[in-house]
């Protein structure tokens, strides 16, 4: 089967357009909620994105909403507006399988405090999506649950969806519900938006809240948030969080990477960068030279000691089991954590907390707002192609390694029509005023893209 761009239903409507029409009663949740569950009826035996459809649950949940915005009670702009789940978040009495087979015995005993808070926001959760297993790895394979399949592309039903929250990225990307949950320890949100051209938001840790959310990493873990649109993300989250406060930086100066620190980038991917820095100049940013405190590949070694020890430690009990069902390059890289000593994963953590200071004084120095670069370095391959040992070359890991916020954009497409992401780097706690930077940023990489409004708003 063929998977093309006409394959997908079409666009939802901006979900504050959404929020309005349910308002006005143009709409209602039940007929947003029927309608997600057509489209996942219909379009997901090819893309794969979701492990579990929860319909009589969701109808039930939108019936109220219905009810409660009848009566006056509105909850705010996710009030009776359906969502999906990556499926490490517990909802009562349903299984968390962390993309494991191993966990299929594993029925939540309560609501995550995500959940509890969409909830609280009036947002209708139609079901779970696939993940890579134990959320550790960013091509999106998954050996024993399924592999989401990417909606992007020309004609192919090949290419990665990106990881580890990768049937959250292709249920939006495919259309098939208007916003999603996922998480994000060294890129697992960004990357699969890169790879499928949606919007990517990894806030400030804690900034959503992880408790009844199966961990990978304590310490780099965070809860994002997967959407169509930059202005998506950001009424979503601000629903979540509460609106910023007057003192949200309204700065326009980027911070920029030398090219050898982005090396090697493939040809499209390099282009695409150049032309996105460009329009944001053209644009009114002021883009400064950056460096990080390090190269962006020496990241790679203490994320690595911080994200794979922790992540041992959490599944470890299954490594002993010889024909336990883990994927091949999950298996051998937890069992490579063993051999980190404490002494590497404390001097790991020294490093981190020593970056972070380094990152913050140079953002502080050169009065910036956010850091511009590419998500990853080439755009999505063909399964056929990956090398499931080998991890895609992405420049996310500073991110979760120095604490920070990050968003992935859509910035362009290669000649086969593959997206490729531009990622903005904010401070820590800094989420409302990346959001609003990005805003301003995807109107100038595409403002074609962009109804008026959003653009006046932005």
């Amino acid at each position: 089967m063929t998977i093309a761009h006409q394959t997908r239903p079409p666009a939802f409507a901006p979900m504050a357009e959404l929020s309005r029409a349910l308002r006005t009663g143009e709409t209602s949740s039940v007929i947003l909620t029927r309608e997600c569950l057509r489209r996942i009826a219909a379009h997901d035996t090819v893309f794969k994105s979701f492990l579990a459809v929860y319909e009589e649950e969701a109808l039930a949940a939108a019936a109220r909403a219905d009810e409660e915005l009848r009566a006056g009670h509105d909850r705010g702009p996710l009030h009776g507006i359906p969502l999906a789940l990556k499926d490490l978040v517990d909802i009562q009495g349903k299984p968390t399988t962390a993309g494991s087979p191993l966990l299929s015995a594993n029925i939540a005993q309560q609501d995550a405090a995500i959940v509890r808070r969409i909830a609280d926001a009036g947002g209708v959760i139609v079901g779970k999506t696939h993940m890579v297993q134990f959320a550790l790895g960013a091509w999106g394979t998954n050996t024993h649950m399924d592999t989401p399949r990417n909606p992007a592309g020309r004609a192919t039903d090949t290419l990665v969806a990106g990881g580890s929250s990768s049937g959250s990225a292709v249920a939006v990307a495919a259309h098939l519900v208007p916003w999603a949950i996922g998480s994000d320890t060294g890129g697992s949100v960004r990357v699969p938006a890169a790879f499928c051209g949606i919007v990517g938001f990894k806030p400030t840790i804690d900034a959503l809240p992880r408790e009844g959310v199966y961990a990978l990493s304590e310490t780099l873990d965070s809860v994002g948030l997967i959407a169509s649109s930059v202005q998506d993300a950001r009424l979503c989250f601000e629903a979540l969080v509460g609106a910023p406060g007057s003192g949200a930086d309204a700065r326009r100066r980027i911070g920029v990477l030398e090219a050898d620190e982005l090396a090697p980038l493939a040809p499209a991917v390099a282009r695409c960068h150049a032309q996105s820095l460009q329009r944001l100049e053209q644009a009114g940013f002021n883009l400064v030279p950056f460096r990080f405190p390090a190269s962006l590949a020496a990241f790679k070694e203490p994320t690595n000691a911080i994200m794979i020890a922790e992540g041992a430690w959490v599944n470890d009990r299954f490594l002993d089991e010889p024909d336990a069902p883990m994927d091949p390059s999950v298996r051998s890289r937890l069992l490579a954590a063993r051999a980190t000593t404490a002494v590497q994963y404390l001097q790991a953590q020294a490093i981190a907390s020593r970056w972070q200071q380094e990152f913050a004084g140079e953002m502080d120095r050169l009065g910036l707002s956010a850091i511009a670069m590419p998500v990853t370095a080439m755009a999505a391959p063909c399964l056929e192609e990956v090398d499931h040992d080998v991890a895609p070359v992405h420049f996310t890991r500073p991110v979760n390694l120095l604490a920070l916020c990050g968003i992935s954009l859509p910035a362009g497409e290669d000649d086969d029509a593959r997206p490729i992401g531009l990622q903005l780097v904010g401070r820590a706690g800094g989420d409302h005023a990346l959001l609003g930077v990005a805003a301003e940023a995807a109107a100038a990489l595409h403002p074609s893209r962009i109804p008026p409004q959003e653009m006046r708003n932005a």
